[in-house]
């Protein structure tokens, strides 16, 4: 037998040995083909996404493919540690060092080769699979294509990611003498100390992190980012590498808590799995907590788009900002030509505004009488104006409009007649003229010498039940193609249309990628099995029952599970809060319900992990 041989048959008789660790490397080559698949999509081309989100997909796919990199090469690592024993048996029959690397090499290389392979075809039956969910389930229509770009770039790129890990990892094979290998499994590990000066770091890094990021408003927030993001990453190294070890330490030396029922098991090698875990705590802690801030914001974004929308006060408004009357009387026969084909009930209300066109001095304004504004406010459920004697310039609060700026005011209105008179703000709760100009009511005397020197436009606006929603629909589509006509119903139709396939496409990703954090901490989990075979090999002698094993294993695989994901949890919620500063809005429940949707899938994930890993466990810890 050839030494390629004998590599090859080591390989493949060692399945169980390598499938934890094939399954990991796998799920990463899956994510990234899918969201390659998706990112490329012929339907999300840059015409119908807006170039944020463009821009957004491709850093996630490099933040991804970064991530992959240190995944790969920290399981490579995990394996290896796991092998030492192994390792020595080798040695003992012969193998020199040299031959050992080149072992792991071609190992890593093969495992490396089918991982890519079969991940490509589990990206491109999943993704198809997605395609036709998103056609059936949300009636978004991406059509299916056979995506060979994406297929080519994956291939390319984890075939040389797996040649490179295979090339560094020889570099970590563990240097020691025969016999510590052989003895590996059978050393005592030594006694682990954590820095109490670190583990303060740890709090203050974080803790400054979180005030700089909920203390940001407005432009601030993008100021703050960078450092806020590598302050939280230095804090949540030191949380998982030196705090947790610290609070595990003094959980033990609670002699009342250590001696309860099972607690001794699971304390008794806490210290020593919280240390051996504290990166693979850490990398899935940052992933996911990208993971939770890229989804919360988009969604965020959507339902901030879709809430200024619906504070709109008009379902239609027509306008006429040109003066054309001719064409405003045409326009307005077809608006109410096809809502009486509708049966629509609305109601209709008729404005006359006076535009302002933009000088050097000042913007842009428009301006309406008293009068004009009273009768709208009956309508509208605005409060009304009292003293018709006095200007002012309706405010609208930016919470109740996400994206209506709150642009910079005249205190004194000139008159086109050489005088001024002095404005005061009026705070409305509804807006009474759509638009990003600023809107001053103003006495009629007032009002007609604008008037005279401007000239009076025609806008009229329309309001109908919510539960037209249907009718309004289907009215605001035959209409598009009529200048100077805005729909709610078609705005929010088009943002819907935008941002669904993006959500759609954003949840599912970040599904697999939790299923594949989860393979990583599986992976981790399965390494330390023979060790936990021969600790519940001698309590089961012991007397330990079958129920009390299980409970003591599901509190191991639980804590190694939700660790990192309650750390990401509320790293995530902060870093929403900031993005939701960053529009003037309060945090919205849409960030609890993608961070609750996620912790379900990560507990169903945990439910299947242990049920697998305890059957494993007890089989063997049962085996005469």
């Amino acid at each position: 037998m050839t030494f390629k041989e004998f590599i090859y048959k080591n390989t493949i008789r060692n399945k169980p040995l390598y499938l934890a660790y094939f399954l990991s490397t796998l799920t990463t080559v899956m994510t990234f083909l899918t969201f390659l698949t998706f990112s490329n999509h012929p339907s999300l081309g840059e015409s119908s996404m807006h170039p944020f989100v463009i821009v957004g997909m491709n850093l996630s796919s490099s933040i991804i493919y970064i991530f992959s990199f240190f995944y790969v090469l920290y399981s490579m690592d995990i394996f290896l540690q796991s092998r030492k024993k192994e390792f020595g048996l080798l040695l003992i029959q012969g193998m020199s060092p040299k031959q050992l690397r080149k072992m792991i090499f071609q190992e890593n290389t093969i495992v490396g080769f089918f991982a890519t392979v079969i991940g490509i075809l589990a990206g491109l039956i999943f993704s198809q699979v997605l395609l036709f969910l998103s056609k059936k389930i949300l009636m978004v229509q991406l059509a299916f294509y056979f995506p060979l770009k994406s297929i080519v770039i994956t291939f390319v790129a984890f075939t040389i990611l797996f040649f490179l890990s295979s090339f560094f990892i020889q570099f970590k094979i563990p240097k020691m003498d025969i016999q510590e290998l052989i003895k590996s499994e059978d050393l005592g590990k030594e006694e682990i100390k954590s820095s109490k000066i670190k583990s303060i770091f740890a709090l203050l890094f974080i803790g400054m992190g979180y005030a700089i990021a909920l203390y940001a408003q407005g432009m601030q927030v993008f100021v703050a980012m960078i450092p806020v993001v590598l302050i939280v990453i230095i804090g949540t190294y030191f949380l998982f590498n030196q705090l947790s070890i610290l609070v595990v330490t003094q959980l033990q030396k609670n002699k009342q808590r250590f001696w309860k029922k099972t607690n001794m098991l699971v304390y008794s090698d806490l210290v020593f799995r919280m240390k051996d875990n504290a990166r693979s705590f850490f990398l899935v802690a940052i992933i996911t907590t990208v993971v939770f801030a890229a989804i919360g914001s988009l969604a965020g974004l959507k339902e901030m788009t879709v809430a200024s929308v619906n504070a709109m006060t008009y379902d239609f408004y027509l306008s006429d900002s040109d003066g054309n009357q001719e064409r405003l009387v045409n326009n307005l026969e077809a608006v109410q030509s096809k809502m009486d084909n509708q049966d629509l009930n609305m109601t209709e209300l008729r404005m006359k505004v006076v535009y302002v066109p933009e000088s050097k001095n000042q913007n842009g304004y428009r301006v309406i009488s008293t009068n004009g504004y009273n009768n709208i406010a009956k309508y509208t459920k605005n409060k009304k104006i009292l003293d018709t004697n006095q200007s002012y310039r309706l405010n609208i609060d930016s919470n109740l409009l996400s994206g209506q700026p709150q642009t910079s005011y005249l205190k004194e209105l000139p008159l086109p007649d050489g005088t001024s008179v002095s404005v005061n703000n009026f705070e409305v709760e509804k807006v009474v003229l759509p638009g990003f100009q600023n809107v001053y009511v103003v006495p009629k005397t007032v009002y007609s010498q604008f008037a005279k020197k401007y000239g009076i436009q025609q806008e009229i606006g329309w309001m109908g039940n919510p539960k037209d929603h249907d009718q309004q629909l289907k009215v605001a589509t035959h209409l598009k193609e009529i200048e100077g006509l805005q729909s709610k119903p078609l705005i929010i139709e088009s943002i819907t249309e935008t941002y669904t396939p993006v959500l759609f496409v954003g949840f599912f990703i970040g599904a697999i990628f939790f299923v594949s954090a989860g393979s990583f901490l599986y992976f981790r989990l399965y390494s330390d099995m023979a060790v936990d075979i021969q600790k519940f090999k001698i309590v089961y002698k012991l007397g330990l029952s079958r129920k009390e094993i299980k409970k003591t294993v599901y509190r191991q695989v639980g804590i190694l599970f939700f660790t990192p994901i309650i750390v990401s949890s509320v790293h995530g919620l902060v870093a929403l809060k900031a993005m939701y500063a960053l529009f003037n809005q309060r945090l919205q429940m849409m960030a609890f319900m993608i961070i609750g949707l996620f912790l379900v899938i990560q507990i169903i994930y945990y439910l299947i992990a242990s049920h697998f890993y305890f059957r494993k466990l007890y089989q063997e810890v049962t085996i005469e």
